[in-house]
């Protein structure tokens, strides 16, 4: 019979993660002399990090680390591959793959902003409608996409305890020409990046003790149902973990399937088209960036633009797509509209009943019981 911990045995020993090796021994015999590495305390004179480490998932580490990512495509990724740099990784291909994502979609709604005619108000108001239905499905597009994976991460951390989006450093090492165009030190992924590239070591905590060393496999053990003191918790949890990462992963790019058209049929409808009477642009220009502009004016106004502009029309079309404006676009919009709530409550409820450790019995006599058997670890 197959345990739990036979399957670490079989699947997770002798993992190698970011050219990093990483042993799960038999029986959970962990390295005591492994430390989890601080970022606070592992910085060079630069403020670089001189090995890696986590990130703490805040708002302006975010934020930080999604602007040093985008940048470094141009800045960074394309010189280094296109002059050659020996040590030019996989992940940096995956980062120049982007580019054409970010700035395709922009281009192509900006293309229809170029040709509204300022001559001719019929036909310039009905490029701008095009212009704009465009631009919002672009936008909504991205919106979609990013729902999509933010409802499977949310419901993944407060029902599993993994943070799919928990940010880490990768200390690289620099090479460089006579003029410095390959130069690289460090790189930024995801904890779980993947099933086959999850940095197990950085989940390690710092001590003396397997338990003090396992503190965060408990954590997250606990939260599968599994008890947080059985023994080799750490072996015990990882196959669960890797299997939550298969199945978020995958429903993260089905969900956005269903959410980007959604999106996209929101997009297109009459809702977008109203506007006040003071016009888009001037509300911006002159009602919230203008000069001599008080502080609760410009407040106000961007009150107004955000009501009048997005979360009016995105209700109101909202509405409008699944009334539709014809037997077939009413039949089409509640079919992407319902089919988009079927998948998500289709996506939570397996992944959250497919993931569930509580049909497995983990005992601290070194024993497991699945299903009432009992199976002797070793």
């Amino acid at each position: 019979m197959v345990t739990v911990s036979t399957l670490v045995n079989n699947s997770v020993n002798n993992h190698m993660s970011y050219g990093a090796a990483v042993s799960d021994n038999k029986k959970s015999k962990i390295d005591l002399n492994f430390q989890a590495h601080d970022s606070k305390k592992t910085k060079n004179k630069e403020g670089r990090p001189k090995a890696d480490c986590l990130v703490e998932n805040t708002f302006v580490n975010k934020m930080k680390i999604n602007w040093d990512k985008t940048t470094a495509i141009p800045f960074v990724h394309f010189p280094r591959g296109l002059g050659g740099a020996p040590d030019y990784t996989f992940f940096e291909f995956l980062q120049t793959a982007k580019f054409p994502y970010y700035v395709g979609g922009p281009i192509l709604a900006a293309l229809f902003y170029a040709g509204v005619k300022k001559d001719n108000m019929i036909a310039g108001n009905a490029a701008k409608n095009v212009a704009k239905h465009m631009a919002l499905g672009v936008g909504l597009y991205y919106l979609g996409a990013a729902v999509a994976k933010s409802i499977i991460s949310n419901t993944v951390k407060a029902a599993r305890g993994i943070d799919l989006n928990q940010p880490y450093v990768r200390v690289i090492p620099t090479s460089t020409n006579q003029t410095g165009v390959f130069k690289k030190d460090i790189e930024y992924h995801k904890l779980f990046e993947s099933v086959d590239f999850t940095y197990w070591p950085l989940l390690y905590k710092k001590g003396n003790t397997p338990k003090e060393i396992n503190e965060n496999y408990a954590k997250i053990a606990k939260k599968y149902g599994i008890d947080e003191d059985a023994n080799d918790v750490d072996s015990t949890v990882k196959p669960l973990i890797k299997k939550t990462v298969v199945m978020a992963r995958a429903w993260q790019y089905a969900l956005t399937a269903f959410y980007v058209t959604l999106g996209i049929g929101m997009a297109n409808q009459p809702a977008w088209e109203k506007s006040s009477p003071d016009g888009f642009k001037k509300t911006v220009t002159e009602g919230i960036f203008g000069k001599n502009v008080r502080f609760m004016d410009r407040l106000h106004n961007t009150k107004v633009m955000l009501y009048n502009y997005m979360i009016k029309p995105f209700g109101k079309s909202f509405v409008e797509f699944w009334k539709g404006h014809s037997k077939a676009s009413s039949i089409a919009g509640k079919s992407v509209i319902l089919s988009s709530a079927a998948a998500t409550l289709t996506a939570l409820g397996l992944l959250l009943g497919s993931t569930s450790g509580r049909r497995h019995k983990i005992e601290n006599s070194g024993t497991n019981k699945i299903k009432g058997e009992v199976k002797k670890n070793g």
